[in-house]
């Protein structure tokens, strides 16, 4: 793969501004959202002169939030020889699943008893809005769904500081879940989330330990297949 790709609006995913968003937030959205999916490649070299054409803006705020990136270990910024994505830290991303299986399994047991209808019934569109996804080939969009599914448990169950725990270090392990999602079925993610949603409507804590256990374990049994299709994506 080349390095050094010239960033064009018709390159990077660009998300829609919002109107609360000042530049740096939308900048940092952007950036992040191309690192995660991997359209930024981990290694892939970044030139801040480029970034700050295709975002129509000075070099200040690119570099500001490529030093907060770099402060995220998202990006690296090497003395004299340039900035470049980071490398996938395996065992960084082994810590992150470890600790999402741990607090998982206890938010499935706590959504048994805590969520009403409403709460039952938004996870189930959720996964109705998953089939569509998968039906249509997009993967952000069901990258999207993804996210949202376990936010919604995060945040129903009453553990708004787990989720922020979470998402503070979630990019290192979304690019893993990305590169999932491009290269192997869905259907798996799919049908956890689905028997997840029926444990929970049943009120049966012990299924759903169960399924949130597996289904945080799905990434080991993919880890072995990603590494081999892109060993330089990883730090060896």
């Amino acid at each position: 793969m080349p390095l050094g790709i010239p960033y064009h609006r018709n390159m990077l995913e660009l998300p829609e501004k919002r109107t609360s968003e000042n530049v740096k937030e939308y900048i940092r959205k952007c950036l992040l959202q191309n690192i995660v999916s991997c359209r930024l490649y981990p290694g892939e070299q970044i030139y801040d002169d480029k970034l700050s054409e295709a975002f129509a803006v000075s070099r200040t705020p690119v570099r500001e939030v490529l030093i907060e990136l770099k402060e995220h270990k998202l990006i690296d910024i090497r003395s004299k020889r340039g900035t470049f994505v980071s490398l996938i830290d395996p065992d960084l991303v082994e810590e992150i699943r470890h600790l999402r299986a741990v607090l998982e399994e206890e938010i499935a047991a706590a959504a048994c008893s805590s969520f009403d209808e409403n709460d039952i019934r938004d996870i189930r569109e959720n996964v109705e809005l998953w089939k569509d996804a998968i039906a249509r080939q997009d993967q952000q969009k069901i990258m999207e769904l993804d996210k949202s599914f376990h936010r919604i448990l995060y945040l129903r169950a009453g553990f708004p500081n787990w989720y922020d725990l979470v998402e503070s270090y979630a990019p290192h392990f979304d690019r893993t879940a990305s590169l999932s999602f491009r290269l192997l079925p869905k259907d798996h993610i799919l049908s956890d989330h689905m028997a997840l949603a029926d444990a929970i409507a049943s009120g049966n804590a012990a299924d759903a330990r169960r399924i949130a256990r597996r289904h945080m374990e799905r990434y080991c049994e993919n880890i072995g297949e990603i590494r081999k299709i892109y060993p330089d994506y990883f730090l060896s």
